[in-house]
């Protein structure tokens, strides 16, 4: 490289962008200084420049600088080669203009007698032969000498008018016959533009012998699809220069709608947009990307100048693109044939460049100095205002950049676990993008990125997000943290207090809901947005990880949305997966430690499971092997289908569901994998087989009448299951405003009020109705102390539903930041350049650094401490100052080991799953948080092996608060090992409030006890109760113990019989009663406060138990893993399903207790297995 005496560590620098875009300048005004007038007159506004003009500028302007870029990089001699790669098919659509196009097609409705497409073969395989162009051209690729021949016969037209007839008699036939279709069948000259039938997007067939009516995809389109790496490969460079050929460059005359929208009548805007036939409005590219203008430029071979294009209007051009949107697309000038594959194209100009030498550093410089832009187009300095933007999804780090480029600090925040990337990365450069590339099934899952992580597949290359967070990573005035979550964590309080000057939501969207039918969440029932994050951020569809993520076939997703097919295809690929390594972890078991050894382990359903698949991991070895040997690819879908298959189910037609009205081809690509599709059903019971697991799903068929409304009928349709995954769609998350009431005005009860800033006055504003409104509401009603705060992404109404709108999202709304904070950044302007550290990359100011440092010492957790107090409870002692502070007694914590920093032992990373963890307590002085492990499954054991000092995701506080009384009051708390973690921190609480508090302790042996000092000072009374063995020593006088059965003891203690002396605290005082413990502890006591303990509390007291269930995220509905319901006191009726990580502390008596052991035994066959496979890897490797 050569950075004209500039480093690479000063690249990140305001100072040293603007050096480099003066140096640009020089270079423009040497080779034309008419040029640089205009392009300055451009940035500055100083000239009225129209669209057309502004295009006409930047066409020229960008070869430039590709040059200047070629000098910079030291990479004349790759870009050359990589424009000839681009123009070598030029040739291709010359003879696809006028041989395919305007010769052969133009006589097709003619009625001719032409020689046969053979006869005319062979005459073409003697012309290629005879100009020299059979070789290498011949068997490499015909169609470029055909190509080349028909424009050696367009050069004299005269002396090859026979050749040139015989040529187009051969495309005739080419188009026509089938061995000519065949022969040509990928060429991209063939391939023509279709009439679009918007009521006919998705081929379908009804599959065979199959009288219910379920669709699948045609045969002959059927993909094989075998585990996570990238599903489709994308166009080659042929193809994207085809359709670039196709497109007729729609700028020029102000009508590139792909880019602007299509408007009603052109013209007048105050007509608005188009809608298409399915009631879309044809915004075009929500970013106004200038697509025309790239095509020009990538059709010419320009490689950087078209990238460079792109990354005026979209700068995260990484995130966007290829199987992410299709705006452009459905507002192309071709409205009644197939559109330009715009997205295909965008994303090949990012890879033509990723390929080049340092093609990664062209587009991270690309990202903060691009001299085509109008605003932008170099960062400016740091300004000293600081903003705290909460979510880093697409919205979110789009804003970052942005308000990056206009000189603020960013620190970024998100509830998820975001893993560090390697320090050489951020800190060297990268040649070869190929170093920094990770094949898709075996990727570092980070985190970063929001959904674009978790809830999109690998039908887009994640790669690319990787780009996005190393760019962000290396500004000099970017912090980013994991496990932080907004509203617990921080609020907004919190954050004027640390300093910052605006706080921007982009939490996303959340609150999947249960179905409210009969057998709804059994086992084997769960949430789409569960299995996708469960299976995308846990490593579950990795062969050497520990995540247990149990599914059967056959599966049924409820739901027509994008989401719902994006399962379909994950939970097929991921069923081939879980059944293999099964099948390996168990015949490595069984050798270790014989087969029956294992199975003891195993209840009577996790054998029948166990069992199913084992059968079909090894009908799926011997079809592995048969193909082996034949020298195929295995025939997966038959297995599938054999097994169960998976439908996509939805309560009207295909073509009525979301996924067809905004995305089509991803139906398209579901289809061609073997899922199946299930028109007008509507779910009503879920049936369950003898072990209370999902089997049928009992569903209502409905059908559309004259008008197009769908009625139900009395036909019912029963469709044999064993997983079921409802995708019915989610809400913007204002989890926040419930947490924290009285923030943000809300418009209705899941939507937050857009506020528009008119005259520096908030105002509330209508819902947009679309992406493109120009005053689009950026603001929340909050507005203190002169401060505000913006929401933006999902949580917006014009911007929910794709990655490409949350991006908009944040470039629209940072100039509305930027007018609100003016006043701030003209007195930050007016002082002295803070003075500089050197010594950091980039080189950041002192006053800066000093935030940095106080924020990475907050926000960064830590381990303190791993002290073994049992053979079976482990504390840890975490250093997490902020997560400290905002404790309060009963909340718990989320806790997860980072993948790039856990060990692997043979072939297993030993990395957690998500663990919900109870505190014991707090000291907010140290902000040292103690939790209490209790060892009961794989990933709590590998707790242990965490060693002090090593970062941790500790994401927290979450939950709700105990109640503490104001005092006056007898509380009973029940529990036992995880009790006695919760009761180190509630019970100082209660005491200090006034209240008295019983312990009920419940233990296997009296060694279980652990923290006996602390228990003590929980408690004014404890009652010690072990299952086996001598009683716990009793230390204080007014305590009691006693051996055996739990509810026996308790009874004793109740009437007396404990002690000669009558209880301190009899039961007949209590007024109210926590129950601290597993689901077992909850059914025994709700059952003996209505049976042996009823008369004992004669106070009436309040009951609440801990329902602690299954949990994921625990960022109080997003991913609904923890959804639990609820029931009636007075009839046993379910009511209403809940997100227990959000309320983890309920009214006993809401208690669905069955529903809570269904949920707990979602994934019991994975989850012994893994504990198992655990102890052998423990025994096996030191």
């Amino acid at each position: 490289m050569n950075f004209n005496e500039l480093t690479f560590a000063t690249f990140f620098q305001a100072d040293t962008l603007n050096t480099l875009d003066q140096q640009f300048l020089t270079h423009l005004h040497h080779q034309n200084p008419s040029l640089h007038t205009k392009l300055l007159a451009y940035r500055f506004g100083t000239q009225t420049v129209t669209p057309i003009q502004i295009s006409e500028l930047l066409l020229v302007c960008a070869p430039v600088l590709e040059e200047f870029m070629a000098d910079l990089f030291g990479i004349h001699e790759a870009l050359e080669a990589s424009r000839q790669q681009t123009r070598q098919h030029d040739p291709i659509f010359e003879f696809k203009k006028w041989f395919v196009l305007r010769r052969a097609r133009r006589r097709l409705m003619k009625t001719e007698s032409l020689e046969s497409f053979a006869e005319l073969d062979a005459w073409l395989a003697q012309a290629l032969d005879i100009h020299q162009l059979s070789q290498p051209y011949d068997k490499a690729d015909r169609e470029l000498a055909v190509a080349l021949l028909a424009k050696h016969y367009l050069a004299n037209k005269d002396a090859h008018t026979d050749d040139i007839e015989k040529l187009t008699r051969w495309c005739i036939r080419a188009l026509t016959t089938p061995e000519g279709q065949a022969a040509v069948r990928d060429w991209v000259s063939f391939r023509l533009p279709q009439q679009v039938n918007h009521v006919n997007l998705v081929p379908t067939v009804p599959v065979s012998n199959e009288a219910t009516g379920r669709l699948a995809g045609p045969h002959n389109n059927r993909r094989q699809r075998d585990g996570f790496k990238l599903t489709e490969p994308r166009m080659s460079s042929r193809a994207v220069q085809s359709e670039i050929n196709y497109c007729i460059y729609c700028h020029d005359h102000d009508g590139d709608f792909c880019s602007k929208g299509f408007p009603e009548k052109k013209g007048k805007p105050e007509l608005g947009l188009k809608t298409d036939p399915l009631g879309n409005t044809l915004t075009g590219c929500p970013l106004d990307e200038k697509i025309s203008e790239m095509h020009i430029l990538k059709r010419d071979g320009y490689t950087i100048a078209a990238l460079a294009m792109v990354m005026v209007d979209n700068h995260n051009c990484a995130v966007t693109g290829h199987r992410i949107c299709n705006d452009c697309m459905k507002a192309c000038i071709y409205q009644k044939q197939d559109p330009v594959n715009i997205p295909q194209i965008e994303t090949r100009v990012l890879t033509d460049v990723l390929a080049l030498p340092w093609g990664v550093e062209i587009y991270d410089l690309l990202t903060r100095w691009n001299p085509l832009r109008q605003r932008q187009w170099a960062p400016k300095p740091y300004n000293s205002l600081k903003v705290l933007i909460a979510g880093m999804g697409p919205a979110g780090f789009t804003l970052a950049h942005h308000l990056l480029m206009e000189g603020f600090a960013v620190v970024g925040i998100d509830g998820l676990k975001i893993e560090p990337l390697p320090a050489q990365f951020i800190n060297q450069p990268i040649r070869d993008y190929a170093s920094l590339k990770e094949e898709l099934d075996e990727r570092i899952m980070t985190g970063f990125g929001g959904v674009a992580e978790y809830g999109i597949t690998v039908r887009w290359d994640k790669n690319f997000l990787k780009l996005v967070y190393l760019s962000l990573l290396r500004r000099p005035y970017f912090q980013v943290y994991g496990g932080v979550r907004f509203g617990g964590t921080i609020t907004v309080e919190d954050a004027w207090d640390l300093g910052f000057d605006h706080v921007a939501i982009a939490v996303g969207a959340g609150l999947p809901q249960a179905l409210p039918i009969p057998g709804s969440l059994a086992p084997g029932m769960r949430q789409a947005a569960d299995f996708l994050m469960f299976l995308q951020l846990t490593g579950a569809a990795k062969k050497n990880s520990l995540a247990n993520l149990q599914v059967r076939l056959p599966a049924i997703v409820i739901g027509g949305g994008l989401t719902g097919i994006d399962t379909a295809t994950e939970v097929q690929a991921y069923y081939l997966i879980q059944i293999e390594k099964i099948l390996h972890r168990y015949e490595q078991l069984s050798h270790a430690f014989g087969e029956v050894r294992v199975r003891e382990q195993l209840d009577a359903q996790s054998l029948e499971t166990l069992c199913e698949f084992l059968t079909h991991a090894r009908e799926l070895r011997a079809e592995r092997e048969r193909a082996k040997l034949a020298g195929t690819k295995p025939y997966l879908q038959n297995l599938l289908h054999k097994w169960g298959g998976v439908t996509v189910t939805y309560r009207r037609s295909l073509r009525d569901s979301p996924a067809y009205q905004r995305n089509h081809e991803e139906i398209i690509k579901a289809l061609e994998e073997g899922i199946f599709y299930f028109e007008g059903l509507e779910p009503k019971v879920v049936r369950l087989d003898k072990h209370g697991h999902v089997q049928f799903l009992i569903c209502q068929k409905r059908v559309s009448d004259a008008d197009g409304h769908w009625q139900a009928t009395d036909e019912q349709i029963v469709l044999p299951t064993r997983a079921i995954f409802v995708a019915t769609g989610a809400k913007p998350n204002v989890a926040y405003e419930f947490e924290h009431k009285g923030h943000f005005q809300r418009n209705g009860i899941f939507q937050y009020q857009p506020y528009q800033d008119i005259e520096g006055m908030l105002q509330p504003i209508p819902a947009p109705a679309h992406c493109k409104v120009p005053d689009f509401g950026p603001f929340t009603s909050y507005e203190q102390d002169n401060h505000r705060v913006t929401f933006i992404g999902d949580t917006h109404p014009a911007f929910h539903g794709s990655v490409v709108k949350a991006v908009a999202s944040g470039m629209r709304t940072y100039p509305h930041i930027v007018n609100a904070l003016n006043e701030k950044i003209g007195i930050s302007g007016k002082t002295e350049t803070p003075p500089f550290s050197k010594g950091v990359q980039g080189g950041i100011s002192e006053e800066y650094l000093t935030f940095k440092t106080k924020m990475q010492d907050l926000l960064q957790p830590r381990i303190e401490q791993v002290q073994r107090h049992t053979p079976t409870v482990v504390e840890l002692k975490i250093r997490a100052p902020m997560a400290a502070k905002k404790f309060s007694p009963g909340q718990f914590f989320r806790l997860q080991n980072f993948e790039t920093l856990a060990p692997i032992v043979g072939d297993t990373r030993l990395q957690t799953e998500a663990l919900a963890m109870r505190c014991a307590g707090v000291e907010p002085d140290n902000g040292i948080i103690s939790l209490m492990v209790l060892e009961e499954g794989a990933s709590s054991r590998l707790c242990a092996t965490f060693r002090a000092g090593e970062p941790i995701s500790l994401m927290g506080p979450t939950g709700v608060r105990t109640t503490i009384p104001n005092g006056g009051e007898t509380v009973m708390v029940i529990g036992g090992r995880l009790g006695a973690a919760d009761i180190r921190a509630v019970g100082p609480a209660m005491r200090a409030a006034g209240n008295r508090v019983l312990y009920i302790a419940g233990f296997q042996t009296a060694d279980e006890v652990y923290c006996q000092d602390d228990l003590e000072a929980a408690a004014d009374v404890i009652v010690w109760i072990t299952a086996c063995g001598e009683p716990v020593p009793v230390r204080r006088p007014q305590d009691y113990a006693a051996s055996g059965d739990f509810l026996d003891s308790l009874t004793r203690y109740a009437a007396g019989e404990l002690s000669d002396i009558p209880p301190t605290i009899p039961l007949t005082e209590v007024t109210r009663v926590l129950i601290i413990g597993s689901h077992r502890l909850v059914r025994m006591i709700s059952e003996a406060r209505r049976g042996i303990l009823r008369d004992y509390f004669s106070q009436s007291p309040q009951f609440i138990a801990s329902v602690h269930g299954p949990m994921q995220c625990m960022l109080k509905g997003v991913c609904a893993q923890c959804l639990q319901w609820q029931i009636d006191p007075a009839t046993g009726q379910r009511t209403k399903a809940v997100f227990a990580c959000s309320w983890q502390d309920q009214p006993l008596d809401m208690v669905d207790i069955n529903n809570l052991d269904e949920r707990l035994s979602q994934n019991r066959l994975q989850e012994r297995l893994s504990n198992f496979w655990l102890d052998y890897l423990f025994a096996h490797y030191e």
